[in-house]
């Protein structure tokens, strides 16, 4: 008889029957080799997508860090309480700055003229007498009554400056103003995106009549998404710039004016891109879900078909005898 060699492997299973278990030689699930075959696949695939992700290194760590904190202090933080002397302060200082007398005059007055000198612009008033003569003289009037309302203006931005420095940037009136301006910009912005594609709708539908539902759908989707961060980008650059005359307006010193600007900024950058981060996830995802849907019914009706030409392949070939 011939001698039976057994490799290492299998003594080894054999004298420890939980490597059996671990090795699945006692598994009761079927092979699967098509599943043995999608594995490195899926690894790859992992991989590629863990390639994309930024590598939290402790600078990419702070700068994320930084970031959020930027947006909590623009959208959520709580500011520094004000005295209620400053409070008192400021409130007198503004109360004097909206009910000053001499400007709510020159103002009615301004208004009555510019009012009296429209009136008289009728069509082609330039070439037409008297009309070109009576708007010149009310004219003249708005220019020397202008010199007087710009003091009257500049006197009010005076003390409305004074109550703005009574309370500070950082209290919560200035918190409030910064982000009032914010949220204007953000508005501007969307509104900006909504009457783009408005326009982009009316302008492209019917143009191609070859489109399906579902390319429309996809086409007017992508153009909204463009059209949003477009306007959103945009209001980060509006809201820079009031960002900077609001705190003009204060007059704080220069390190707590550029830390002011620069969180308010990052702060609404943030916002945005974390915002439109999720739209595009959420469209993304929309769309794969109903691509794999799609997919899978495909698949299914040819299923369908191969069943029902298979059920009627025998019958076709049926010898009949009479």
């Amino acid at each position: 008889l011939t001698p039976t060699v057994e490799l290492p492997f299998v003594q080894t299973l054999r004298s420890d029957p939980s490597a059996r278990v671990r090795s699945g030689a006692m598994d009761d699930r079927p092979y699967d080799r098509d599943d043995v075959r999608m594995q490195p696949r899926r690894r790859d695939e992992t991989a590629v997508i863990l390639d994309y992700l930024p590598r939290m290194s402790p600078k990419v760590y702070s700068g994320v860090m930084a970031w959020v904190l930027c947006i909590y202090m623009l959208l959520f933080a709580t500011a520094p309480t004000s005295s209620p002397e400053a409070l008192a302060t400021h409130s007198e200082y503004m109360r004097a700055a909206n009910n000053d007398p001499i400007a709510r005059e020159l103002e009615r007055e301004m208004f009555g003229l510019m009012r009296q000198r429209d009136e008289h612009k009728v069509f082609f008033y330039s070439w037409r007498e008297p009309y070109k003569s009576l708007v010149a003289a009310k004219q003249a009037e708005v220019d020397a009554k202008m010199p007087e309302l710009q003091h009257a203006n500049a006197e009010q931005e005076r003390l409305r400056t004074k109550a703005r420095k009574a309370v500070g940037l950082w209290s919560e009136i200035g918190v409030s103003e910064v982000r009032a301006q914010f949220w204007k910009s953000w508005t501007e912005g969307k509104d900006f995106a909504k009457r783009m594609t408005f326009w982009d709708m009316l302008l492209h539908t019917g143009k191609s009549k070859e489109e399906t539902l579902a390319s429309v759908l996809f086409r007017w989707l992508s153009q909204f998404l463009m059209n949003l961060s477009l306007g959103l980008i945009a209001a980060v650059f509006w809201f820079a710039g009031r960002a900077i005359n609001l705190v003009f307006a204060y007059e704080p010193s220069f390190v707590s004016g550029f830390s002011f600007v620069a969180i308010s900024v990052v702060g609404a950058a943030g916002s945005v891109v974390l915002f439109l981060g999720l739209c595009y996830s959420a469209a993304v995802g929309g769309v794969y879900i109903l691509a794999k849907q799609a997919s899978h019914a495909r698949l299914e009706a040819q299923q369908r078909q191969q069943q029902v030409r298979g059920q009627q392949r025998p019958q076709a070939g049926r010898a009949h005898y009479e």
